[in-house]
């Protein structure tokens, strides 16, 4: 099925499940597979009536970017517009088209600035010289462009003054490639306040922000990072050019490194002997905002015909109400019910996967898309769970079950009883913390790379601050974190240590991924 006649299910939601069936067998490479594999996903998880338009378009313009990468050489490749504004077939010149209005014009170029450092290339009115046909030039550069952002403010909402920065919006908006950022405590003009706008108000150039962290990933969401300008060109040489993969993907998130207190401190309520605090250093690493889902872990499968070890063993643990007890032909496809999950949880965390199946997962991941992948660290994890908290829990001295999915018949201290799911959510409910992570607390415990030591935390703690430590050398069990969605809320603290041989597997643990740039 060509590409025109996926657009045409796509318009039809009747036959978006069918386009998207087609649209898989499509030969993605690199950066692309992965984005479509991610907006494949959104649409299973649902979509409001608002939503899929908008998603349809991204979806059309993604198509659009991959065309030329199925039918021949990219140097070929001849414009052509729709009257719905999708470009079938384009050379962008282009990897973000800044939209703004002149009176802020000081207050975006250090922004555009920052942005050029990381590599992308950058269209804005200072590009032009005298004697260019502005208007034409402008029209262009935004069609050969693969984002827009607009700079909202106090002057650019003002549309009488400022049409131009709406018109120029809204062409990102009908391509499904718009980044809103707010500069000033304004409301987006109609017809865009339904569209999630970064905020940077008052920015003082930090680019460790993490409100300036979280523009970088809303535009390497539809743009990714690009590598460095050597393998650019030599893509732009080569007649077939080799996959391109990105450097960010939209769902990780950079941590930036950095000390921080590992562990709990000794006056924290109900915390455990393997919990020495310790001062750790961290450097940068990027991880998945969500854990593995049922339908990430079966496209691995599918793709690769690996065997889990549920599935070449004895099955998974499962609580009968009275003991844990090992039941046999349970594995990566069932849910704590112990029957195979519907549709509904294709978007919930994968489950009875050991330590050795999220590994090959990993391995998979990083042979397929020509990047590195593999399990945080202990420290990374608990760092990236901490979001730069000092307390019990990332959302402060204690947890509900509005934001964690854990037995809420068992609080923190004396917080009020909640509710007692009996079940994993999917992925991304609940807010994320401060760093833009789901799920943290609670839903499922989640592998480490480490070997677990129930005296490691003191040893280092010897030591001063330790460096990206990894563990002990050797062990029989792995670490696991997190908590789960049986647990108490003392076993979802940011500093709760659990562990399992590398074999183990149950119907409470998952894993997420670290992405290696």
């Amino acid at each position: 099925m060509t590409v025109d006649e996926i657009f045409r299910l796509l318009d039809n939601p009747a036959t978006i499940g069918e386009a998207l069936i087609e649209a898989a067998k499509l030969p993605f490479r690199g950066e692309y597979k992965i984005l479509f594999q991610q907006k494949r996903q959104k649409y299973i998880a649902g979509l409001s009536d608002y939503e899929r338009p908008i998603w349809v378009g991204e979806m059309k313009n993604l198509l659009s970017l991959c065309e030329s990468l199925f039918d021949g050489d990219p140097r070929e490749v001849k414009r052509a517009s729709t009257s719905d504004g999708v470009y079938r077939s384009w050379e962008f010149k282009n990897d973000i088209f800044i939209s703004y209005a002149q009176e802020d014009r000081q207050r975006v170029e250090p922004i555009v600035q920052e942005l050029e450092k990381l590599g992308w290339c950058i269209f804005w009115d200072r590009n032009l010289r005298a004697g260019h046909n502005w208007p034409i030039e402008i029209s262009r550069a935004l069609d050969e462009s693969r984002c827009v952002l607009v700079f909202w403010s106090f002057a650019s909402v003002d549309l009488n003054k400022h049409h131009w920065v709406r018109e120029e919006a809204e062409t990102g908006r009908k391509r499904g490639v718009l980044v809103p950022l707010c500069i000033d405590d304004v409301e987006p003009p109609l017809g865009f306040r339904t569209i999630q706008a970064e905020t940077l108000v008052n920015w003082k150039q930090n680019t460790s922000h993490p409100k300036f962290l979280q523009l970088i990933e809303a535009i390497a969401s539809q743009v990714p990072l690009p590598g460095d300008l050597q393998r650019r060109e030599s893509a732009v040489r080569s007649p077939v050019p080799p996959p391109i993969q990105p450097k960010v993907f939209s769902d990780f998130v950079l941590i930036r490194g950095g000390i921080f207190p590992m562990g709990s401190p000794t006056g924290e309520v109900d915390r455990f002997d393997d919990e020495t605090q310790h001062q750790v250093k961290v450097s940068d690493f990027y991880l998945c905002r969500y854990t593995v889902t049922v339908a990430g872990f079966r496209e691995f499968i599918e793709a690769s015909r690996y065997r889990t070890d549920a599935e070449k063993g004895d099955g998974s643990y499962v609580w009968n109400g009275n003991e844990w007890n090992k039941m046999a032909g349970i594995n990566w496809r069932y849910g704590i019910s112990g029957s195979e999950r519907n549709d509904a949880e294709e978007n919930h965390p994968v489950l009875h996967v050991s330590w050795n199946d999220a590994v090959a997962y990993c391995k998979w991941l990083s042979a397929t898309t020509g990047e590195a992948f593999r399990l945080p660290t202990e420290a990374e994890w608990e760092c990236a769970c901490r979001a730069g908290t000092t307390t019990p829990f990332n959302t402060g001295e204690n947890l509900s079950t509005g934001q964690a999915n854990y037995d809420g018949n068992y609080p923190y201290k004396s917080n009020q009883k909640g509710v007692y799911r009996d079940n994993t959510v999917a992925v991304d409910s609940f807010s994320s913390n401060a760093w833009g992570l789901y799920n943290m607390h609670g839903n499922v415990l989640e592998w480490c790379g480490d070997w677990y030591g129930d005296k490691y935390y003191e040893e280092c703690k010897t030591k001063g601050t330790v460096e990206n430590p990894s563990g002990p050398a050797t062990g029989s069990c792995r670490v696991l974190r997190g908590g789960r969605w049986v647990s108490y809320a003392r076993y979802c603290r940011s500093a709760f240590r659990s562990l399992g041989p590398p074999d183990y597997r149950s119907y409470f643990v998952g894993f997420r991924l670290v992405f290696v740039p």
